[in-house]
């Protein structure tokens, strides 16, 4: 990043057109540049938004400002945002203008260093504002919205807090045995100690799951012949019109994928599939046949549940989806479609009365309900550096246990390689948050000793 005391402007509304687009400033220059851009309605006071007007060449067009100070906005900067209509060349015009009043243009994610170099927020919640940027479903944006609200920087502030405590305690007792008032410490209270936080940091880990299950939602693949009503299905189970449905039999020709959030009931967490839509299988009668057929069966092959649609009012083609299905792993749920129309001995539904839509849901959910799909509770997700974290953090905790035991139980003292692995330990945890410092345990043995005399 570059120099952090300089003025920087960004858009920080979405790109395109939108009925409201927003400019930011952080800066010590803000208000100078604000004055500069505002030919009126420079806010006075803070946090009060100001009808203004701002100059554009040889117009002005009506804006509304806010300005933060100094210690109180996301950056602990002097802030300030200009809101007007969202068209992306008139946006352009006004950083090009702010830049031309003193300020720099911000680098990506500028704002959000910012933040955390002052303190504001650590890094876990730094890495949840980016992945709420980059999430494209709802289980990476709820995932994405615990970590930006701090529940993994909690938890790995108390750790921090639990370990520091210990360390500070060991290497007391090492470097400062020559005072009368420091006693060294008790390897039964510190080993219960240590116990605890290990028990703290497998409960953190039980709690939670990778963040790549979330990058591959769970695939439930509707197949059977043309005109089975698969599209029909499609759609109905989205809630919007994805797929072009008709008549005519081969209407789709490539594979669909959409997200789609199954309530899985009984107070569990709602989950999260990707509902895949194929071609209807039949026998190929040319090569572009073939390039759709195969297309479908590689969709079919990496499904995590099958659902086998068939007409039933035309029952017969089910072989022909059968003998597709012959040979592949997958669980398969059958499905009579169109039971307005007939009717049918098992699980069958209609898209036009909502008969049985419910109970297929539920299915559903029941067969695809497994620990990595559910994108509520309260399970935190972590993002590898995060296991890699609490994974080295427990290895040296253990290691620290290991020595201790070995110093109560023979007759060498191992207290320096007690030290050595707390250290490992509180650095790897504060690590997480984005702090490491060893001038923090050298403040909490001031704090406790009285040392100096």
């Amino acid at each position: 990043m570059s120099d952090i005391d300089d003025t920087i402007v960004a858009t920080s509304s979405p790109p395109g057109r939108g009925r409201r687009g927003l400019v930011r400033l952080s800066g010590d220059r803000t208000r100078a540049v604000l004055e500069r851009l505002l030919v009126s309605g420079v806010p006075r006071r803070p946090r009060e938004i100001e009808s203004g007007r701002l100059a554009l060449a040889a117009a002005s067009l009506p804006v509304l400002a806010v300005r933060f100070d100094a210690g109180s906005s996301y950056t602990t900067q002097e802030m300030a945002e200009i809101q007007m209509p969202g068209h992306p060349r008139l946006l352009q015009r006004v950083e090009r203008a702010a830049i031309e009043s003193g300020a720099r243009p911000a680098e990506p994610g500028e704002f959000t260093f910012r933040a955390f170099v002052a303190g504001r927020i650590d890094l876990t919640r730094a890495e949840g504002t980016a992945a709420t940027i980059a999430a494209v479903s709802d289980g990476q944006l709820r995932a994405a919205s615990m970590l930006r609200r701090g529940r993994l920087g909690r938890a790995a502030e108390d750790l921090v807090d639990d370990l520091a405590g210990r360390l500070a305690l060991v290497e007391a007792g090492i470097d400062f045995t020559d005072q009368e008032d420091v006693v060294p410490v008790d390897a039964g209270t510190l080993g219960r100690a240590l116990r605890r936080i290990e028990s703290k940091i497998d409960g953190l880990s039980a709690g939670s799951r990778p963040w790549s299950t979330l990058e591959a939602l769970p695939q439930i693949a509707l197949v059977g012949p043309p005109s089975s009503g698969k599209s029909t299905l499609f759609n109905t189970l989205l809630g919007w019109r994805r797929a072009v449905v008709d008549r005519v039999a081969g209407t789709t020709r490539d594979v669909l994928a959409e997200p789609l959030i199954l309530e899985a009931g009984g107070g569990r967490a709602p989950i999260e599939v990707m509902l895949v839509d194929v071609a209807g299988l039949d026998d190929p009668a040319g090569a572009l046949d073939r390039g759709v057929q195969a297309a479908a069966r590689a969709a079919i092959e990496r499904a995590d549940l099958i659902l086998r649609l068939h007409d039933l009012s035309r029952s017969s083609e089910a072989a022909v989806t059968d003998s597709w299905l012959t040979g592949l792993r997958n669980p398969v749920v059958a499905v009579g479609t169109k039971s307005d129309l007939a009717t049918g001995a098992g699980l069958t539904v209609s898209c036009v009365t909502g008969q049985g839509l419910e109970t297929l849901r539920a299915i559903l959910a029941d067969r695809i309900g497994d620990r990595r799909s559910g994108v509520g509770g309260d399970l935190l997700v972590l993002q590898p550096r995060h296991e890699e974290a609490l994974r080295q953090t427990a290895h040296c905790v253990k290691a620290a246990r290991s020595f201790l035991d070995e110093s109560s139980t023979g007759s060498v003292d191992q207290s320096e390689l007690v030290a050595h692995e707390l250290r490992a330990a509180l650095d790897a945890m504060a690590g997480l948050g984005g702090r490491t410092s060893p001038d923090d345990v050298i403040g909490r043995v001031f704090a406790t000793f009285c040392i100096g005399k």
